[in-house]
């Protein structure tokens, strides 16, 4: 079974730092995530009004 995105990349996290808990870590994992969402439906919104015009 494939490990979840969020335990994944958190323990990775965790692995490159050694001053982070277990929850800033996966804090700052899901604010990554969540940015990097808006940011490619804004990305696919532009994209769209380009090929319109």
């Amino acid at each position: 079974m494939a490990q979840h995105w969020l335990i994944r990349w958190t323990d990775e996290l965790m692995r490159l730092t050694q001053d982070l808990t277990q929850e800033q870590a996966a804090d700052f994992v899901r604010r990554v995530y969540a940015a990097g969402h808006e940011a490619g439906i804004a990305e696919a919104a532009a994209e769209a009004r380009r090929e319109r015009e």
